[in-house]
């Protein structure tokens, strides 16, 4: 039996590279909840990915049309190896910590004075540290 999905392996990477471009010029622009939740929606789409890679499949399935990060990177299979890299699960923790447990509430319906420069700063910076940001770990997970 096939497994329906809802999109496929290369769409979700193609969007996942786009939504983080987008948050970026966001972030220059000034609008840092903005920035925040397209980072944030950047995260999920890599997550999703893995979630691909681990299972073999070509496309996700609607069963991941979750937004909870936690939930997202312990169906990808990387949590265990999440836990032993310490910067790595920091930057995650606080990156989840922002983004709450079902995602976008607080970006999207929060008031945007908010979400100071510092904070969204910080935010992208967890996402794409090239030292320590999870999304280039899991990316380099997933090559």
């Amino acid at each position: 039996m096939a497994i329906k999905t809802i999109i496929s392996r290369e769409e979700l990477s193609e969007i996942a590279a786009s939504r983080y471009a987008e948050a970026e010029r966001l972030f220059a622009e000034g609008h840092f909840a903005g920035a925040m939740f397209l980072g944030g929606s950047s995260l999920e789409c890599y997550l999703k990915l893995a979630i691909c890679v681990t299972l073999r499949l070509d496309g996700l399935p609607s069963i991941f049309k979750i937004h909870d990060l936690e939930g997202l990177i312990l169906c990808s299979g990387f949590d265990a190896e999440l836990q032993t890299d310490h910067a790595v699960k920091q930057a995650f923790d606080e990156v989840r910590q922002e983004w709450g447990k079902d995602g976008r509430e607080t970006l999207l319906y929060g008031s945007p004075a908010e979400f100071d420069r510092d904070r969204a700063e910080q935010f992208l910076q967890n996402l794409q540290d090239p030292k320590c940001g999870i999304i280039p770990w899991l990316k380099s997970r997933l090559s």
